[in-house]
């Protein structure tokens, strides 16, 4: 029993080493924060920044919409500590919502 725990254990290690897309999706959400502060006219503003609680960034959400709908990303989140100085680790955030668009008719 021990055997398989371990085999178990090593083969998912093995199988975190090679997935890097969480370091990716980490590198193309830093990117995307960096690019849009360095617009000037399209940048978070400052004293928006200062006020913050927290910050989500999806680089690739998807959105398509025809009579129904969806979004879906991954991305990362981070909030301020308690003190207020500073900012917590990166989590990670999924976002998936579906949608249903219909009218009713007038009479």
């Amino acid at each position: 029993m021990k055997l398989v725990i371990v085999a178990g254990l090593a083969f998912t290690t093995s199988l975190l080493a090679i997935d890097n897309a969480p370091a990716k999706r980490l590198a193309e959400a830093a990117s995307v924060f960096s690019q849009i502060m360095a617009t000037p006219d399209k940048g978070i503003p400052q004293d928006l920044l200062d006020k913050a609680h927290c910050i989500v960034i999806v680089p690739s959400l998807k959105t398509a919409a025809f009579i129904v709908g969806g979004k879906y990303g991954k991305g990362y989140l981070s909030c301020r500590n308690q003190s207020g100085e500073g900012w917590s680790a990166p989590a990670t955030v999924r976002i998936e919502a579906a949608a249903l668009a219909f009218r009713s008719a007038a009479l």
